[in-house]
């Protein structure tokens, strides 16, 4: 069964995400919990949880990701930026445990020209220390995002994301989502076939595809190998339509939460999720014709 959706608005709190999702044809979403520019945050209250729980099964939302602050790196050698980091995500592990939310994305980080092994390692530790801490908490699974490789992040390569859970002591309390755009980026060519295959077969041979939990359907503007990271609407990038077709049809991710970021807004998303749903149906439908008027995510 599809699952289609977007990061939606939760502007007003969380509970208001679910109509916006609704009104665009969101059959699942991914919020943030809260304002993702600031270290701080209100904590949820009961009526909100309340609120947000009746929403979702009002509107019928299956699958709800959050998207954890862009702020965080738990992957930072310094210890003040480190602590805040990893105070952030526990508190955005605690938000989502108290909303109902199963899915909690994360960037892993970067580690700062202090080598890619001492950033898995120092990603893996925190990882693990936040888990021992919230023993309660597994009903909300841990996300880990590829990236694009910019900079010193970590996680672009898949092997990567593999050598991070090889050092978690509780592996089953964690996924991974595959973002197109940044797997693009990162080198995997996934605008052909074969690339498509390799990187499955990659993915499978290196993580398993049953740790996969969702994917963020995003076109890229710059090109394959690029290691930048910026979004595009789906079919008008570098890596063109052939891709999300293969998306919403290949069985290894059809049935996931397939979740655009890309800088359409809510109109052009909802246009995004009708020209997938037709594609899923073996309709060949021209790509719909949209102005970006979101902010790339």
């Amino acid at each position: 069964m599809l699952q289609l959706g977007a990061h939606v608005s939760a502007a007003g709190g969380p509970p208001q995400a679910l109509a916006r999702g609704h009104e665009i044809g969101c059959d699942a979403i991914q919020i943030f919990t809260r304002n993702q520019r600031t270290w701080h945050a209100k904590p949820v209250t009961e009526e909100e949880a309340e609120a947000f729980r009746h929403n979702r099964n009002e509107h019928r939302i299956g699958a709800v990701m959050s998207h954890a602050s862009y702020l965080i790196n738990i992957a930072s050698p310094d210890p003040e930026n480190h602590a805040k980091s990893q105070a952030v995500l526990e508190q955005e592990l605690t938000r989502c445990h108290q909303l109902g939310i199963e899915l909690l994305n994360f960037h892993p980080g970067a580690h700062l020209k202090q080598g890619l092994e001492a950033g898995i390692e120092r990603i893996a530790q925190t990882l693990n220390a936040i888990c021992q801490a919230h023993p309660d908490k597994r009903d909300v699974t841990l996300v880990l995002e590829n990236v694009a490789g910019q900079g010193t992040t970590v996680g672009a390569d898949f092997a990567e994301l593999a050598a991070i859970i090889a050092q978690l002591d509780e592996p089953d309390r964690f996924a991974v989502c595959i973002d197109t755009a940044h797997a693009f980026a990162a080198g995997y060519p996934l605008h052909t076939a074969e690339g498509w295959e390799a990187m499955w077969e990659s993915f499978d041979e290196q993580i398993g595809l049953a740790r996969l939990a969702a994917m963020h359907l995003n076109d890229s503007k710059p090109g394959c190998g690029s290691r930048k990271d910026r979004h595009a609407l789906l079919g008008r990038g570098e890596i063109g339509p052939e891709a999300f077709i293969r998306a919403v049809t290949d069985p290894r991710t059809c049935s996931l939460p397939l979740l655009l970021e890309t800088p359409a807004g809510p109109a052009g998303w909802a246009a995004e999720l009708r020209w997938l749903r037709a594609c899923a149906a073996g309709e060949h439908p021209e790509l719909p014709q949209i102005d970006e008027s979101g902010a790339n995510l």
